[in-house]
């Protein structure tokens, strides 16, 4: 791909494919750290995530472990709350991979930050977007007044998740940078560098 191919289907779907991959490493760590602590592995996709759909229950939950102190989320598998709760945090990964890969693209160009072409500018921003995305979710869109969806900020491990949050951006940084790394490059960056 030609640096100055600039934004396109292409570009949008390698960005697309980064988000995907650091969708999977942090389903794959909150899965293991809630099996790790007694709440069953597959409780963040059928539990957690499906709670932005099926609210009503997640509501219900939520009332029983206030009413039982210390009660495990691990509730048993329903095919159709794993498959939601999958389909929606791949969704979320996938559109946040494609605003960070656009941010950053726009970052290097607009601003001119040739730090962000190297693969640590480049990963270091990721994690940078991905804590202010742990702290916008947690903060601002998923409670109450907007309230996306206010289970999720009670009954989520604060460390696990903003471990999750920068395992995720790690991820979306190393696999975005190898695939979108010669768009990166503005051309009149490379004619100054010369």
């Amino acid at each position: 791909m030609e640096a100055s191919r600039g934004i396109d289907s292409r570009f949008v779907g390698l960005a697309a494919v980064s988000g995907a991959a650091g969708g999977v490493v942090m389903a794959v760590w909150m899965m293991v750290y809630s099996a790790a602590t007694n709440n069953g592995f597959w409780t963040p996709l059928n539990v957690c995530f499906a709670s932005f759909i099926y609210r009503s229950e997640a509501q219900m939950m939520m009332h029983d472990m206030m009413m039982h102190p210390g009660m495990s989320m691990n509730e048993p598998v329903q095919p159709s709350h794993l498959a939601v709760g999958f389909l929606v945090h791949m969704s979320f990964a996938i559109v946040v991979g494609i605003a960070f890969a656009l941010v950053i693209y726009f970052a290097i160009r607009a601003l001119r930050l040739p730090l962000l072409t190297t693969r640590l500018g480049y990963v270091g921003a990721s994690v940078i977007g991905g804590v202010i995305l742990y702290a916008l979710m947690m903060y601002v869109i998923l409670p109450p007044p907007i309230g996306a969806n206010p289970v999720i900020p009670d009954m989520t491990p604060r460390g696990a998740f903003i471990i999750g949050h920068v395992l995720y951006a790690i991820t979306f940084g190393l696999v975005a940078f190898g695939l979108l790394r010669p768009t990166m490059v503005a051309p009149t960056m490379r004619r100054a560098a010369a």
